[in-house]
């Protein structure tokens, strides 16, 4: 009984936890309409087919074999093989799946990228012909080698910043 029991735990365990997240895994890459015709049909036709089909081979193995008992080692090898496709469709899947995964990812990168880029407006010019970040900077009286290196008047930026920051090196500081 303590083994029939384990044995159920086990399967229901790994049934929820490993299959089932599987089984909609496939149905990601798929598109909308793709995705409801697959998951009609495997719910309705192929769930019940393969417990019946399961339930079928049992029955065959017992009326064969006079017992479970007898038939069990024939049970086991079915088992085998059933796992070891089940383990190729897996690696199909797989293979099938991690490009079209990659791709999507690549697809995120580039427009969260495009969204990140910041945009210029002349209109965000300061009178000292400063735009964005170098802007701000200079406000706060802190100066960076990306404010020089990253303006478009490149020197002529150093120059204008150079001044300031001697003042305020000159500072005391607390």
């Amino acid at each position: 009984v303590y083994v029939g029991a384990l044995q159920n735990i086990f399967s229901k365990s790994s049934k929820y936890s490993l299959f089932d997240p599987c089984k909609e895994m496939v149905y990601i890459p798929l598109d909308e309409d793709m995705k409801v015709k697959s998951k009609a049909a495997i719910d309705v036709v192929c769930n019940p087919l393969g417990k019946s089909g399961g339930a079928l081979i049992q029955q065959f193995m017992i009326l064969t074999f006079g017992s479970l008992a007898n038939s069990t080692p024939y049970l086991g090898g079915i088992l085998l093989v059933i796992v070891l496709s089940w383990i190729g469709a897996a690696r199909s899947l797989d293979s099938q799946f991690s490009p079209l995964a990659k791709q999507e990812l690549e697809k995120e990168k580039l427009l969260k990228e495009k969204v990140k880029e910041p945009v210029v407006k002349p209109s965000q010019e300061n009178k000292e012909g400063l735009v964005g970040k170098e802007a701000t900077t200079k406000e706060n009286g802190f100066l960076g080698s990306s404010a020089s290196e990253n303006s478009t008047n490149g020197s002529a930026l150093k120059e204008k910043l150079a001044p300031e920051s001697k003042s305020s090196s000159d500072a005391p500081t607390t």
